[in-house]
């Protein structure tokens, strides 16, 4: 007697963990987008010292809320340049590239813009900016899980955070510049963007009169300028769920290649 109810017991135990387990399970917008373990928060300084003058390039993340789908990530970089010699009556101008690495081995394009600003008075808070939020959602035994700047409860026609608190205080207060714009291409691995895209590819798009070359900052009157990537990750459909979950995004804005250094005139 006391066997079988100790079989009983064993087979109510295996019952009842495949129910939790079942009704743990996710589904529809279960996208997880992993990150590059080396791909920390702190910041990648790069430091060009030539002759009269020191260029500094440093680039971080202000926000990345990339791990479901709806999100988005804001990158930021600021240029420096400083004279070796405060003494020193020249004045200099350092002229770099700037290109846009990325993997995204998702289904999903990502749209991202690159936003220039030439005043230093202020920077762009993303964390604090933003209105997107994670949202959640239990149907039945499934745990629903998107981003959102709406307290809505029905991931299905919501397309996601659209980052207008961001791009609104980079336009309006900051007066930032628009430089690119485009999409990170659906299952790639270490794209790079840069000075050589051709605009005919969807992934780049150059506004008029801006490039991602030739980028300038001096010693007269424009020692600093801040470079803000904003990506966006669409929430689509629930085929997402199928696609996208647990693969990897991982993007970075850096300096391409070493900065050169002239003599400046101011105008």
């Amino acid at each position: 007697m006391e066997r079988k109810n100790m079989v009983l017991l064993t087979v109510i135990a295996v019952a009842t963990l495949l129910v939790a387990v079942v009704g743990a399970t996710f589904a529809y917008f279960t996208a997880t987008a992993t990150t590059n373990p080396s791909d920390k928060a702190e910041a990648t300084v790069t430091t060009n010292k030539l002759d009269g003058a020191t260029i500094t390039f440093t680039s971080e993340k202000q926000l990345q809320m990339l791990d479901y789908p709806g999100g988005l990530a804001v990158y930021g970089a600021k240029a420096t340049i400083a004279k070796q010699d405060e003494g020193d009556n020249n004045e200099y101008q350092a002229t770099f590239n700037l290109k846009i690495t990325y993997t995204n081995k998702t289904q999903t394009p990502l749209d991202w813009t690159l936003y220039m600003v030439e005043s230093s008075y202020d920077n762009l808070d993303a964390t604090q900016t933003t209105t997107c939020k994670l949202r959640k959602k239990i149907v039945g035994n499934d745990l629903q899980l998107w981003y959102s700047d709406l307290e809505g409860d029905d991931p299905t026609n919501d397309a996601g955070c659209k980052g207008e608190a961001i791009t609104t205080k980079l336009t309006n207060t900051l007066q930032a510049k628009t430089i690119a714009s485009g999409k990170l291409l659906a299952n790639k691995t270490d794209q790079v963007i840069d000075k050589n895209s051709t605009e005919d590819e969807e992934e780049y798009k150059k506004e008029s009169g801006a490039d991602l070359a030739n980028r300038a900052i001096n010693t007269d009157d424009k020692q600093d300028k801040y470079y803000y990537l904003v990506v966006k990750y669409p929430n689509q459909n629930a085929n997402q769920s199928l696609t996208d979950e647990e693969k990897e995004i991982k993007v970075s804005l850096s300096i391409d290649g070493t900065a050169n250094l002239s003599l400046y005139e101011a105008e």
